[in-house]
């Protein structure tokens, strides 16, 4: 999520009530165990979302163009800040 988030950064996070797009959310990652965080850039109408991260040139990255959309049941938390 760079250059919004960096390695290390702690954020807090809410449970989300309503989705927007631009959001940055912590989501269920659909074939590894550890969480994502990405930013929301569509909302489908059959309740599924598109993530994309903020550094899409990385080697790292995993995000729905990869993987496609997620289930909005999936989103763990919405980020309402960086902590650190």
């Amino acid at each position: 999520m760079l250059p919004t988030l960096k390695s290390g950064d702690e954020v807090s996070v809410m449970k989300p009530t309503k989705l927007q797009i631009g959001d940055i959310i912590v989501a269920k990652h659909p074939y590894r165990i550890t969480p994502i965080i990405k930013r929301i850039t569509n909302i489908s109408t059959e309740g599924k979302v598109f993530l994309k991260g903020d550094n899409p040139d990385s080697l790292e990255s995993s995000d729905s163009r990869n993987f496609g959309e997620i289930p909005q049941k999936d989103v763990l938390g919405k980020v309402v800040c960086k902590l650190k």
